[in-house]
């Protein structure tokens, strides 16, 4: 018995020194990777920023002057404010810049801005004149797209120091309460290995059990481990929070504790088309990683990760429906330009007559609708979103219909939520009916006889799936095949889980196309 109690004493001493050791390096490990990835965020968030700028029609037409009036200056500076942002730097073609936090500076010109002067988007640490700075550089292009200038946008390191001092603070505290408690868990177990002399077999066992448990209910991430028959063996506090679960799960069958659907398809693996899967349930977006286990050559069971990505999806959402706004935008922009060609080739012939009628025809449709628009959606956002989508349904050829009969003022969406809804519908119809002689699409907006307004959003396209119709509300579903995206299949699941979270519902059937009606209550 003897030699039992010192051999378990001796297992126990290496496994506290292989904690200690494992923790170290994990947690050094884990830290410079988190402060990669945030460096890496910062890069994105001064590049994004960067393009966005180097897009508003503004900034293009003082930089294609040179600036008389030195209002870019005053413009980078709210910018700046607005965002967060430590500098927002606009140059000429030739590098010279056109606005600087330092007004010193301005008028001097840029290093290392040959590659954004060649036309290409880059991002690096930059040691400038303000400090060090996580910087994004990109291009300036005017209608003809050759490069007029730059916009460099960066976060001083300074800025966001904090973070990382953060981070790592927590790092090291989890860090040594792991290794504490690992110290903790072996003094008990020796002591009570020689007062109470319990067989040391069993004492390790105990102590391998603790050890598991420890660190599995530690860790960030959901874990689910399934028996052949699939059973769940284990599941730690993550998951439960993830999937909804409780302890009382463990030994039941997976399919008897989750819903029918692309979830439980993917925790089963009956779902196999990648690593890192993404899929959405009503309060998270989780990416799920499935492995099956086996052992002398026998399958004995799966492993399942989970981790939360519900924020990121949040970040994405938002940039969409910036990026989806600033597109509608640029086609609302370039069908203005091409008007402006043709009245200006009118007047250039000589022919008076017909380019007063042309104005009055464009004028009269453009007016008309954007009149309608204002007096019932207050929101000029919204308003310019829709008048951009008219412009985008033109260039492809078909035509967008919208009759606003009731405001949009009042709904339980925020704005960046109506933009994702409204913009994914109008997208989907004019992707639908996108090459058709004779494409048609139509926004309606009524309001219900309850406390609800009603958005409907009809195409002559060719249709839903049938006969589930409401199958494209579903996260992975997606007709547009070869599109490699990781977020494919994502669009319509967005729509449909921002609606239910507000309160409201949303349908589609087929009637001659698609048809999409979404019932939103108003704020009481």
């Amino acid at each position: 018995m003897t030699t039992g109690r010192t051999r378990f004493i001796r297992v126990v001493s290496n496994r506290t020194f292989i904690v200690v050791v494992a923790a170290l390096l994990g947690f050094f490990m884990t830290f410079n990777v988190a402060q990669k990835v945030q460096n890496q965020e910062y890069l994105s968030r001064a590049l994004t920023l960067a393009k966005s700028i180097s897009v508003m029609p503004d900034v293009i037409s003082l930089v294609q002057q040179d600036d008389p009036k030195h209002q870019l200056a005053g413009l980078a500076q709210v910018i700046a404010m607005r965002t967060g942002a430590s500098y927002i730097v606009i140059t000429d073609r030739t590098g010279i810049r056109l606005s600087h936090p330092n007004a010193a500076l301005i008028g001097k010109r840029v290093d290392d801005a040959g590659a954004a002067l060649a036309g290409q988007s880059t991002t690096t640490f930059n040691h400038g004149s303000l400090g060090v700075s996580a910087n994004g550089r990109t291009p300036i292009f005017n209608n003809q797209q050759q490069v007029i200038g730059i916009v460099s946008a960066g976060f001083l390191t300074n800025t966001f120091a904090g973070d990382i001092s953060h981070l790592k603070n927590s790092f090291i505290f989890l860090g040594f309460g792991i290794i504490f408690l690992g110290f903790v868990l072996a003094e008990i177990l020796a002591r009570t290995l020689r007062n109470r002399r319990i067989e040391s077999e069993l004492l390790e066992v105990t102590s391998k059990y603790q050890e598991r448990e420890a660190m599995l209910h530690a860790i960030k991430e959901g874990v689910i481990t399934l028996s052949p028959d699939r059973k769940i063996l284990l599941i730690n506090d993550e998951a439960m929070r993830l999937l909804d679960l409780t302890s009382q799960s463990v030994g039941r069958v997976i399919d008897q504790v989750l819903p029918q659907g692309r979830l439980l398809d993917l925790i089963e693996g009956e779902t196999l088309q990648g690593d890192d899967e993404l899929v959405l349930t009503d309060n998270f977006s989780l990416r799920i990683n499935t492995r099956p286990v086996r052992h002398l050559g026998r399958a004995i069971g799966h492993v399942i990760t989970l981790r939360d990505r519900t924020e990121h999806i949040g970040l994405m959402r938002e940039l969409d429906s910036v990026t989806n706004l600033t597109n509608a935008l640029r086609a609302q922009q370039h069908e203005h330009a091409n008007r402006i060609h043709a009245l200006n080739g009118l007047l250039e012939l000589g022919r008076f007559d017909d380019a007063k009628q042309y104005l009055g025809e464009i004028s009269s449709v453009d007016a008309d609708l954007a009149e309608r628009l204002n007096d019932k959606i207050a929101n000029q956002t919204l308003t310019a979103l829709l008048l951009a989508k008219v412009a985008i349904a033109r260039e492809k050829g078909v035509t967008l219909t919208i009759d606003p009969q009731t405001s949009l003022d009042d709904l339980t969406l925020d704005l960046n939520a109506e933009i994702t809804v409204l913009g994914n519908l109008i997208d989907n119809a004019l992707d639908a009916i996108a090459g058709s002689s004779n494409g048609q699409a139509t926004l309606t907006i009524t309001e219900s006889y309850s406390d609800s307004k009603i958005i409907t959003v009809r195409d002559n396209g060719s249709g839903l799936p049938e006969p589930r119709p409401d199958v494209v509300f579903e996260d992975g579903f997606s007709t547009k095949i070869g599109v490699g995206s990781s977020h494919r299949g994502l669009g319509l699941a967005i729509v449909s889980r921002l609606v239910k979270q507000s309160g409201g519902s949303i349908t589609c059937y087929n009637d001659h196309g698609a048809v999409f009606v979404v019932d939103i209550p108003v704020k009481k």
